[in-house]
């Protein structure tokens, strides 16, 4: 069942299964026709105020607040529908009433209180009835007012209960989902990255170039030796993070960059333009490694020159900007390269979205004939 049919089920259900305690009372002193058409116009008032109320509470997005800010604004709505609803109702009941006292003004002795009296004519008991009746203009008349609004402001206490309690169910369940789902595509870029540092082809161009450098620089060798070590350690320790600073990342970046060097020797250079301020900034991990990673194989490897490749940050106000910058072009999508470099891509988008919503953005384009330029929107709360 949809949220719309289960909607209107419990709306209509909920003020028909109130309202029948009503009728129930008011069958005993009237016809049947008139206490069911009196509860009956009840119970579409009822539908018809709380979804309208309803409909207002979605726009203010009334179920994004907390509690001590909600309750004042829920008692404040439920009088106010209460009000509403008890002047509506009686004045659809007085209009029945009028109109069965015309047809039959005996009908109406029963919920008027008057006794049966053998012997009295019409006459009297007319009068009788005209003067019970003006009784009831007086202050009688203010009782069934008060105690209509605190009965019908207490049914709409309890119908923003459920509602917020479904809600508040709903949200829950929601973000359980999201959590799961942010836990899934966390385990999927893991697993890409895993596949793309440490498989056997990876560790073995890394070892054996790091290998030919030991007779040749020393120092370098075991430079290298130690970025090997710091990003394996990162990559295995990769899913105990849900962010890492900014500072953490571009060491795991220069990391595999300085390894990639290794191989592609002067036919890559890189440089990082970080604004100090966002170093601590708290991001997804492995995002910009991911956009580095494709900017080599999909570009810098391909070019018979290599290329350069940028990193750079800029603190704007309640966000950080990350721009990862290389040589070369994109190409036609469609395209076996292309759709690789999709697949990160498209992973680095779902757990941006995951953890911060629409606030966070990724995109990719060219900046010119010779370069390309991948932007990381992330908010800084």
């Amino acid at each position: 069942m949809n949220k719309t049919t289960l909607y209107w089920l419990l709306q209509f259900g909920g003020w028909a299964g109130l309202m029948l305690t009503s009728f129930l009372a008011m069958v005993v002193i009237l016809p049947f026709f008139p206490a069911f058409g009196a509860n009956s116009i009840s119970v579409l008032l009822g539908v018809l105020i709380s979804h309208v109320y309803r409909g207002y509470v979605k726009r203010k997005n009334w179920k994004d607040l907390k509690v001590p800010k909600l309750v004042p604004r829920v008692l404040i709505a439920s009088i106010v529908q209460g009000l509403v609803m008890t002047v509506l109702s009686l004045s659809a009941l007085a209009g029945m009433f009028v109109i069965l006292f015309h047809s039959d003004p005996s009908a109406l002795d029963g919920f008027l209180g008057l006794p049966v009296i053998e012997g009295v004519d019409e006459a009297t008991m007319a009068k009788i009835r005209e003067a019970t009746i003006q009784n009831y203009s007086g202050s009688k008349l203010l009782i069934y007012l008060f105690s209509y609004l605190i009965s019908f402001a207490i049914y709409f206490i309890s119908w923003s209960s459920l509602y917020f309690a479904y809600q508040y169910l709903q949200k829950t369940r929601e973000f359980e989902i999201e959590k799961w789902k942010l836990s899934a595509s966390v385990k999927d870029a893991e697993l890409n990255a895993l596949k793309a540092q440490i498989n056997p082809h990876f560790i073995f161009n890394s070892l054996n170039n790091i290998r030919s450098l030991v007779a040749e620089d020393t120092e370098r060798a075991r430079d290298s030796i130690t970025h090997l070590s710091d990003l394996l350690r990162f990559s295995i320790q990769f899913d105990q993070y849900e962010k890492v600073s900014l500072a953490k990342e571009l060491e795991v970046v220069e990391d595999y960059l300085n390894l990639e060097a290794i191989q592609l020797e002067e036919r890559l250079q890189y440089k990082f333009n970080i604004d100090k301020a966002s170093g601590e900034t708290m991001i997804p991990p492995m995002i910009i490694q991911t956009l580095v990673e494709n900017a080599i194989k999909h570009s810098i490897n391909n070019l018979p020159n290599g290329g350069e490749i940028i990193v750079e940050s800029k603190l704007n106000h309640d966000f950080v900007n990350i721009y990862v910058k290389n040589t070369g072009q994109l190409k036609v999508k469609g395209t076996t390269g292309e759709r690789r470099r999709g697949i990160g891509i498209n992973n680095s988008k779902e757990r941006l979205r995951l953890l911060y919503g629409e606030r966070a953005t990724l995109s990719v384009e060219n900046m010119n004939e010779n370069m390309v330029c991948a932007t990381v929107k992330v908010p800084i709360k």
